[in-house]
């Protein structure tokens, strides 16, 4: 399967490179993109007239593309910024002699929401207009806003259908740029959806980069696991549940990737026929699976980016005879600007002679006969099965109604979309109450009360000893029994899930701090330890992915995260005076304030953010009117701060704003990353007014300026001022402090 890089793929501005470190395109000319095994092949799909046409646009550099992230409420802010203020600037760029066009809409895209780059990277260099238009590129795509993705392959997941009450699944989802998209069906323009998308990968390492991708566009109806497609479990929903059903699939299979030559140069040296038909059954077998776990009326799309027919048609074919209540949807009059090409019904598979040789196979019979005569190594340790072959039924199967996409239809990669249907109604999927009822396992919190071992009121345990006491308890609590069809996985390393007591004193300051109205769904906050212990960072998720979790064994599913961070602990030993060590998350925030009263919500404007932006730390003193006298009166702790669009300062914020700040003693602090602060600060006051945080102190100058307090305090006659300490750390698997969060000492 054609696979991109993140964000990180917008930084340089030399040229892309494979993903397997193969030649770039400043080392390798047209004349040395010759495959003559790969043209013999694909002259037998691709049309003699066009063939020329074919060959030429694969051996020039694919254009860059992206899509604006369109569940984001400032989508058209983020489109309009591309077409009022960097088009025009990029009007008239030439370099030696050849005029190049400035970036254009991608015409079958909904919206207009996605964007074609077609100069290449050394204009991107050269070029001062296309330099600043890559680094806003840059930054809006590391604060989720912008999504780097081929074109084509943001095709399966607009033809998939998915309305907010779907419960979806990602078969082979890593890196995650189409399961970004399913998210952002899932969630238009923020709305709390009902459903729930799991986003699987079976390659452990990859789906630590689709929690990454996956947190640009943070969903409490996420679930991101780690598990073979072609043996994906069985999901309960609990007793009288049954396992679940998805509303929709998506099978963006693994595939020799012979539509993506045009940025994975090694193909060219590397392409053998053999590739694709290895994948045939591999490809089988994980749409096989799929099909059998869509619910009837669900929907199924099946996608590769290969032209190879055994990786596209024949999979299809093999799979529709098998599970006659499928058929191929017509989407003819879907995305009608994108030029397609039916699915084919005859094609001849071709194996290497032992002369290394192409060897066409007109049936399954000649290629088995010919490889018992031939004694092939190669095809009797891996002989092709029959489902490679067209079957007699193929004109039956409607396979016209699949999408080929040939890249110079439209200057795109290769790619292969099929959409198919079960047939039948679709109900939706409704979680019984009993589902959400939390097993009988006692919270580490509930059974120290009961031991009559709680530690005295005033002391207050730091999260590393929280964990000690939850470890500790967790070796003497008495063991479930384990469901045999259910062993724990032991390899599993992963942390396990646990939901907090509602109850829990930690809770309850979080509630009462940020004055939560009684619908806020406490019941669904979620933490990585097995007792329901708030140690660090507690997550936000819904009613699905609540059932999902507590009715189902982490390690067998192979859970690697679930939700949206909503609260992260902001602790200090040594300050006592913080009613609650709690903040909002940025990526959680705007979950979290429907839940919040208007009056706790401080309203500032556009003035107020520059002063946040211009220093890491302003003091309360910098800040004037109603918004000063505001923190002056306000405890220490987090504040939800809510920008209100505007004009002023030397900037322009389009749309409403909400950010968690920190009161500390003397000043504020805007708690999101110095990133993100940066790309907020280009688009509302089109420049990067952030000051530098100040170096890190050495040792010796935090050690001379102790001296000098203790000297000074001690001249003075008071008491010897004593080092703030390290703030203690759990041991969960969550990321280091972030210099924002030093401001709670500021």
């Amino acid at each position: 399967m054609g696979r991109r890089k993140g964000a990180s793929a917008w930084k340089n501005a030399e040229p892309r490179q494979n993903r397997t470190n193969g030649p770039r395109w400043n080392d390798i000319t047209p004349d040395k993109m010759v495959n003559e095994q790969f043209e013999e092949y694909y002259k037998k799909i691709v049309p003699e007239d066009e063939w020329d046409q074919f060959m030429d646009t694969l051996k020039v550099e694919l254009p860059t593309t992206f899509r604006v992230t369109g569940s984001r409420a400032h989508a058209d802010v983020i489109n309009n910024q591309i077409k009022d203020l960097y088009v025009p600037t990029m009007q008239n760029v030439e370099l030696d002699g050849v005029k190049y066009d400035p970036p254009k809409p991608i015409p079958w895209y909904p919206e207009q929401l996605a964007w074609e780059i077609a100069a290449p990277k050394r204009v991107v260099r050269k070029s001062e207009p296309f330099k600043q238009f890559q680094r806003f590129l840059v930054g809006e795509t590391e604060v989720g806003n912008l999504s780097r993705q081929e074109a084509v392959s943001m095709i399966p997941p607009l033809l998939m259908d998915v309305e907010p009450h779907h419960v979806c699944l990602d078969m082979c989802a890593a890196p995650g740029s189409k399961t970004a998209q399913i998210i952002e069906a899932l969630n238009p323009h923020h709305t709390e959806s009902t459903g729930m998308l799991i986003a699987n990968d079976a390659d452990y390492k990859r789906t630590h980069m689709l929690v990454h991708q996956t947190g640009r566009m943070p969903s409490k109806g996420l679930i991101v696991v780690n598990n073979d497609a072609t043996q994906f479990p069985n999901i309960s929903l609990g007793p009288g549940a049954g396992n679940i059903k998805y509303d929709r699939i998506l099978a963006d299979v693994p595939c020799s990737g012979d539509g993506t030559m045009r940025k994975n140069l090694e193909i060219w040296k590397k392409w053998a026929p053999f590739d694709g038909n290895s994948l045939h059954t591999v490809q089988l077998r994980i749409l096989e699976r799929a099909m059998n776990m869509l619910k009837p009326g669900g929907r199924l799309v099946y996608s590769t980016c290969s032209f190879n027919p055994s990786e596209n048609e024949a999979v299809v074919a093999a799979a529709l005879n098998t599970h006659p209540d499928f058929e191929i949807v017509d989407v003819a009059d879907k995305l009608p600007e994108l030029k397609r090409r039916p699915g084919i019904h005859e094609w001849k598979v071709a194996t290497r002679d032992k002369d290394e040789n192409i060897k066409w196979h007109e049936s399954h019979e000649a290629y088995e006969a010919y490889a018992s005569e031939s004694g092939s190594e190669r095809d009797n340790k891996s002989p092709l099965p029959a489902s490679c072959w067209a079957p007699a039924n193929a004109a039956e199967l409607h396979l016209e109604r699949a999408l080929r996409l040939l890249p110079h239809d439209q200057n795109t990669g290769g790619f292969f979309v099929c959409v198919l249907e079960k047939k039948g109604t679709s109900e939706p999927t409704v979680v019984p109450a009993s589902s959400l009822v939390k097993r009988e396992v006692k919270s580490k919190f509930e059974e120290k009360e009961e031991e009559a071992v709680a530690v005295p009121a005033k002391r207050e345990l730091s999260p590393s000893a929280e964990e000690s006491e939850a470890k500790k308890l967790k070796s003497d609590a008495p063991q479930e029994p384990q469901d045999k069809k259910a062993k724990r996985d032991l390899a599993f390393r992963e942390d396990p899930f646990g939901f907090v007591d509602p109850s829990h004193p930690e809770l309850e300051t979080v509630k009462k701090w940020f004055g939560m109205t009684p619908d806020f769904p406490a019941e669904n906050l979620l933490v990585r330890n097995e007792y329901g212990n708030p140690l660090r960072t507690i997550y936000i998720v819904n009613d699905l992915v609540k059932a999902v979790i507590l009715n189902n064994d982490y390690t067998r599913l192979r859970m690697i995260s679930a939700g949206v961070k909503a609260f992260i602990r902001q602790d200090s030993q040594s300050r006592s005076d913080i009613q609650c060590k709690w903040r909002v998350s940025s990526d959680g925030i705007l979950g979290v304030v429907r839940y919040v009263p208007e009056d706790k919500i401080v309203k500032a404007g556009i003035q107020e953010l520059r002063t946040f932006l211009e220093e890491m730390y302003p003091p309360v003193a910098k800040f004037e009117g109603a918004f000063r006298d505001t923190c002056e009166a306000a405890e220490f702790g987090n504040m939800l701060v809510l920008f209100e669009a505007g004009e002023g300062a030397g900037g322009k914020l389009n749309l409403p704003l909400y950010l968690p700040c920190w009161k500390a003693k003397s000043s504020m602090s805007l708690l999101i990353d110095k990133r993100e602060k940066s790309v907020l600060s280009n688009r509302v006051f089109g420049e990067d007014i952030c000051k530098p945080a100040p170096p890190p102190r050495s040792r010796e100058e935090k050690e001379a300026e102790a001296a000098a307090a203790a000297k000074e305090a001690a001249d003075k006659g008071m008491p010897v001022p004593t080092p703030l300490e390290t703030p203690a750390m759990s041991t969960e698997a969550t990321p280091a402090p972030t210099d924002e969060e030093a401001a709670m000492n500021a």
